[in-house]
């Protein structure tokens, strides 16, 4: 699996999972980046499709111009309605094929299962279609979670190295949130392992309130104790789990780590 070496795109995956652990919705986190990703992959309209059982959500969907929205609203359609079936299972094949980078030259597959073809066809033309790029998002255990696309127009085309540092960073950004067994993504999801030795009783319950971003204060409140007290006790928690900020506190917790 791909790992976030290109600095700026780092500098992006920390603010985007920031934003999470704060609660921000990942369609508005992502529609705040949109700038940069739209410079990084070249893309007119790019979104995030994250696997439920057999079918998929559409976690977000942003674009530079309305032409995808304009569409929608021609054919009485929203985008939280939209069926990607016949999509999903295209990609899924191209992953059983070792596909990592996936290109159609038509939107046959992407909307077949919402519109017929002959509107599909009208859309490309009017619109001078390119191409669309389908990248699959796997989590920490290499099971596949989803799929990224990003679609051209006129004479726009990817860079695949560009594309795979984005993959590289939405994995880092959504695996500490996606609930593999039961194939949920929340941005506010938090597993704290009870069976870890090394963490008291009051430092586990602070962890969890320190992850669903509570601030110092609210934490002291709550437990009734000084803010002190809880800045010692987070620094004793961050010493046991060997991090050095709530990030990847976040990271290590929510990925499974344990301790023997």
């Amino acid at each position: 699996m791909e790992k976030v070496e290109n600095i700026e795109v780092l500098k992006q995956t920390i603010k985007i999972q920031s934003c999470l652990l704060e609660g921000h919705s990942i369609e508005a986190i992502f529609r705040n980046r949109a700038e940069f990703i739209f410079k990084e992959s070249n893309a007119d309209f790019f979104g995030l499709l994250l696997l439920q059982k057999e079918s998929g959500k559409l976690e977000f969907m942003v674009e530079k111009g309305n032409v995808f929205n304009d569409m929608l609203k021609r054919y009485h359609l929203q985008k939280h309605t939209l069926i990607f079936d016949s999509y999903i299972k295209a990609a899924k094949e191209g992953v059983n094929n070792n596909q990592l980078i996936m290109q159609d030259k038509n939107l046959y597959e992407f909307l077949g299962d919402c519109l017929s073809k002959n509107k599909i066809k009208y859309f490309q033309e009017n619109n001078d279609f390119n191409e669309i790029i389908t990248i699959p998002t796997f989590s920490l255990e290499n099971q596949l979670i989803g799929f990224l696309f990003f679609s051209y127009l006129g004479k726009n085309s990817h860079n695949p190295d560009n594309l795979l540092n984005i993959k590289a960073m939405v994995e880092t950004v959504i695996r500490p949130f996606y609930d593999v067994k039961n194939n949920i993504f929340q941005s506010k999801f938090i597993q704290i392992l009870n069976e870890v030795p090394l963490l008291t009783t009051k430092e586990k319950h602070i962890l969890k309130k320190l992850l669903a971003a509570k601030s110092y204060a609210q934490i002291a409140e709550e437990m009734h104790v000084s803010v002190n007290t809880v800045k010692t006790h987070i620094k004793h928690i961050y010493a046991k789990y060997e991090v050095k900020s709530k990030l990847e506190l976040a990271n290590k917790v929510n990925s499974g780590f344990d301790y023997k």
